[in-house]
This record gives structure tokens, C-alpha cells and sequence, in this order.
């Protein structure tokens, strides 16, 4: 079977209650645990309990194309950015690469790219991790709340 390189998965849903948290514990579990080079603080993601919306993205860079990984998640992620970006209070972003190839520096100016259009006065954290198992690709989550 033929897989594509790219693939959108948005789900769009409204949660109640206990919904609410159990998304919301998996996000600051991922974020946290996930983050190990460039630690994010679960104290520093706690209000996201509180938040009305919450909008989770994931992306990864298609295979063969190592020098314009993060050039190439940029480009999806513009897009399929929401159309009223400038209206969210916090941005969290998760970056994950692999030891054998790790994110270079010139690669760190494409996170200007990925937050320019947020208010300037959006918080805005973001994490650095190792995931083994994306070889040459890279991954980036992105969570967006108000």
C-alpha cells in the first residue's frame, strides 16, 4: 500500500468535564516528557485547564529532504494556520528531531516564521526534544489557546 508524504489530520470537536482534562493532561504530559533537550515546565502549561479553546497541530518533515525539513513544515503549517492567529494568549511548541540528526542553528530561525502573525502579546513557550524513530525528519507540535 502507498502512503502519502504529507497528510492533514485536524479534529475538530467540543469537550466537557472530564474530556476536557484527560486532553489537556496528555498535552502537558507530551510537552514535558517529550521536550528533553530544552525542558517545558508542566507549572508553565497548567492554564491550559482553564483555556475556552485549544487547537493542536502536528507536523513532520517528509523524508529526502533533510537541508529543508523545517523550510518544508513551515509551509504546511501557513497553510493551515488559523485565520484569527492573532487572537491566542499562548503558543506552546514542541520541536523534535533525532540525535544522529540533530537541529542545526540556521534551522532555529524558521521558529520566527512559525510565530510571526501571533500578538505580540502572546506567551509563547517552546520545547526541544529527541525522538529517535524520525531518522532524518523533524516534528513540531503546536498548541494554540485562548
Amino acid at each position: 500500500m502507498e502512503t502519502r508524504d504529507t497528510c492533514l489530520f485536524d479534529e475538530v470537536s467540543r469537550l466537557y468535564g472530564a474530556d476536557i482534562k484527560a486532553e489537556v493532561d496528555e498535552i502537558i504530559w507530551l510537552m514535558y516528557h517529550e521536550s528533553q533537550l530544552n525542558r517545558m515546565l508542566v507549572k508553565d502549561m497548567e492554564y491550559l485547564y482553564e483555556e475556552s479553546v485549544i487547537v493542536k497541530r502536528r507536523f513532520y518533515s517528509p523524508y529526502g529532504i533533510k537541508w529543508k525539513r523545517m523550510e518544508s513544515i513551515v509551509h504546511e503549517m501557513k497553510k493551515y494556520e488559523p485565520e484569527d492567529k492573532n487572537s491566542y494568549n499562548h503558543v506552546l511548541i514542541l520541536i523534535q528531531t533525532s540525535k544522529e540528526h540533530p537541529l542545526i542553528m540556521s534551522e532555529l530561525q524558521w521558529l520566527n516564521e512559525i510565530t510571526d502573525g501571533f500578538s505580540p502579546k502572546a506567551e509563547i513557550r517552546w520545547g526541544l526534544g529527541i525522538n529517535e524513530e524520525l531518522d532524518e525528519r523533524a516534528f513540531i507540535m503546536m498548541v494554540y489557546s485562548k
